[in-house]
């Protein structure tokens, strides 16, 4: 990640980066061939296991949440034509105990893997808004929302997402269906989201200790354990912007100022 990358992030809570066209191809050829089960990924394609760890992804989410990074999900979905979007939302809203403003639980991956149509899905967000402590306001439509954005909508445009920032999915009023995919990443003492592997997908994850740490194989990971990680072939991170926690007495009993 370059100085103005690192910038982008902290000024506006999200970052838009392109996949290589051939990865693209491949990810929109595997995603057809597991239409009938988006939410087991990783068991369909072999693709959706290394792409977690991919040079067009991974090196940024990994210099925006640090060392002890892994991932919580990986999921598809499409956008059916005329069908409804997702309103105003923060993807880590529900974590209690934790100064979301000043902090950095997750970051979020979304590949479009199609142009977006006059009249599409468009995904949105609100720049800054990790940084907001006002709750979200009650508008009637998503596109009523002050300083909302559209995000880039070609196909292989990739929006990385603070957990914490203001987003939506506009819903899809054209004739064409469009389709997506979404990565989230957390730290490694975090709750993880995927289904259980199969033994294909158990030994291949487990050949690689940085798809280890990843997808949470905890007896094959690194020796450090539940509360930190250690990548091979990549530089140390510490993650951006600091990441703060408030103190575990406080856990559950809603935000309060880190020490």
């Amino acid at each position: 990640m370059t100085d103005p990358q690192r910038i982008d992030f902290e000024a506006r809570g999200y970052l838009s980066l392109t996949m290589n066209a051939d990865i693209l191809t491949q990810i929109q050829a595997a995603f057809d061939r597991s239409k009938d089960h988006l939410d087991d990924l990783p068991n369909r394609d072999d693709v959706f296991i290394t792409l977690a760890e991919h040079p067009d992804i991974f090196p940024f989410v990994h210099a925006i949440l640090s060392d002890d990074i892994q991932l919580r999900s990986i999921t598809g979905f499409t956008a059916a034509p005329r069908s409804s979007g997702r309103g105003w939302h923060r993807e880590t809203a529900s974590i209690q105990g934790v100064n979301h403003t000043r902090s950095t639980l997750c970051v979020e991956a979304y590949i479009q893997l199609d142009d977006t149509p006059p009249g599409g899905a468009n995904l949105m967000a609100v720049p800054t808004s990790y940084r907001f402590e006002s709750d979200l306001p009650a508008i009637a439509r998503i596109q009523d929302m002050p300083h909302a954005v559209a995000l880039p909508g070609q196909a292989g445009s990739v929006a990385l997402l603070h957990g914490n920032l203001w987003q939506a999915r506009t819903r899809n009023q054209s004739h064409v269906s469009q389709r997506f995919l979404k990565l989230s990443f957390v730290h490694c003492w975090m709750r993880q989201a995927l289904p259980v592997l199969s033994a294909h997908a158990s030994d291949l994850i487990g050949a690689s200790k940085n798809l280890s740490q990843l997808f949470g194989l905890r007896d094959v990971a690194n020796a450090q354990g539940y509360w930190s990680g250690q990548l091979e072939t990549h530089s140390s991170e510490t993650g951006i912007p600091d990441r703060k926690f408030s103190s575990l007495k406080v856990v559950g009993k809603g935000s309060v100022p880190n020490a």
